[in-house]
């Protein structure tokens, strides 16, 4: 896929998935990579190769036991594809920022138009998977031709085993993303919420 089309894609993936998120009322604040205001608040820098990584989305949600924690986001609008390598990037940037910015998310999402990986769908972010994927991305975890046994040896085990309580995998479609609160009765919700001195 041309990279333009490929940015016109994630870019409608991030508003889409925004929007969702925004609509299911649990969402307090959010913000998008796509709003130059809140690249900063996505970035991070891998430890080592001298790259950076995003995160689409970010925020903080509302209500219950999520009250005042926040999200980071990974968005795929994919309709076919193998996201394999593309979520073992994602949960080796996650371990990155737990590590060294652990005040920065509670919770780590994946939100996607497509499943993969489907018969090992249940083991997506297991300990198993996350150390995985940090041997995968070894060389901007842990250095530059680090091996395969180097790597495995530098992972943190109670960094991985937080990682997996905190990692959320959402699958979105066209039709459910029409089943949410209509604008104006959110609005009313806001409204209400602001009344009542909340946020």
């Amino acid at each position: 896929m041309p990279g333009e089309l490929l940015q016109k894609l994630g870019e409608d993936g991030a508003r889409r998935a925004k929007v969702w998120l925004d609509s299911t009322t649990r969402v307090k604040s959010s913000w998008s990579v796509y709003d130059k205001v809140a690249v900063g608040r996505l970035s991070y820098k891998w430890p080592h190769g001298g790259k950076r990584f995003s995160y689409d989305l970010g925020g903080i949600f509302h209500g219950g036991e999520l009250e005042q924690e926040a999200f980071l986001a990974e968005c795929k609008k994919y309709s076919t594809g193998n996201q394999g390598h593309h979520f073992d990037k994602f949960l080796a940037q996650s371990y990155v920022t737990l590590e060294h910015d652990p005040g920065m998310a509670h919770h780590f999402l994946w939100i996607t138009w497509h499943p993969f990986r489907i018969s090992k769908w249940n083991e997506l972010y297991s300990e198993e998977a996350i150390r995985d994927a940090l041997v995968v991305e070894r060389e901007r975890v842990f250095g530059e031709k680090v091996s395969e046994d180097d790597a495995k040896e530098q992972i943190r085990a109670d960094i991985v085993a937080d990682l997996a309580t905190r990692v959320w995998i959402i699958v979105l479609s066209d039709r459910q993303e029409t089943l949410v609160i209509s604008t104006e009765d959110r609005a009313e919700l806001m409204k209400i919420r602001t009344l009542q001195g909340g946020s």
